[in-house]
């Protein structure tokens, strides 16, 4: 679909962020609209229309909800895409995850893999690193996917360094493994 970019793009966020809202504005407008037809030509509220616009109004507020959601994420900055450009380049690596547990939510605006090494950084204030190391260990675990390695910056001098050494590594580079567990990444991410 033209209006969606793919999970793990850079500028995902952003335009799902909108695409939500546009979405959730149009599902209450029909059922508005329904509720509006339907008491205009009854003069009462006592009306099919207006049982119609009310169960409308279930999936309206669902879509509220992932509105709600994207509204709270943030996507990677433009100056931080800049800063890690060719940097990044022959590794597996994914930019806009934004991922909930029941008692935090983790942004990682951009990441990498290598071997079994995962690199990450955020720019979200108050990221706990631990409680998102040991939520994607617990998460990989689940999934048949062991001893990966998960390190999460919030200082850029020291990301860029780590992607660095994970160009230079020579740990064994199973693209099909990596893309499977950033496959993995994106499906538990909003």
């Amino acid at each position: 679909m033209l209006w969606k970019n793919k999970k793990g793009t850079y500028g995902y966020i952003g335009k799902q962020r909108r695409w939500e809202i546009i979405k959730t504005l149009l599902m209450f407008g029909i059922s508005i609209a329904l509720y509006t037809a339907g008491y205009i030509a009854t003069k009462s509220n006592k009306n099919l229309l207006t049982l119609v616009a009310v169960l409308g109004c279930l999936p309206a507020s669902k879509s509220a909800v992932n509105m709600i959601m994207f509204l709270k994420a943030k996507g990677c900055s433009a100056k931080l895409r800049e800063e890690i450009g060719e940097k990044a380049q022959g590794l597996s690596g994914r930019y806009d995850l934004y991922l909930t547990s029941y008692a935090k939510n983790f942004q990682i605006s951009h990441l990498v893999m290598k071997g079994k090494n995962i690199a990450g950084i955020t720019e979200q204030d108050g990221f706990d690193e631990s409680a998102c190391r040991q939520h994607l260990k617990t998460l990989f675990a689940r999934n048949g996917f062991h001893d990966i390695t998960v390190k999460i910056f919030r200082d850029r001098e020291k990301y860029l360094e780590r992607v660095k050494s994970l160009q230079e590594s020579a740990a064994d580079d199973n693209r099909e493994f990596n893309e499977k567990v950033l496959e993995l990444m994106e499906n538990l991410s909003l």
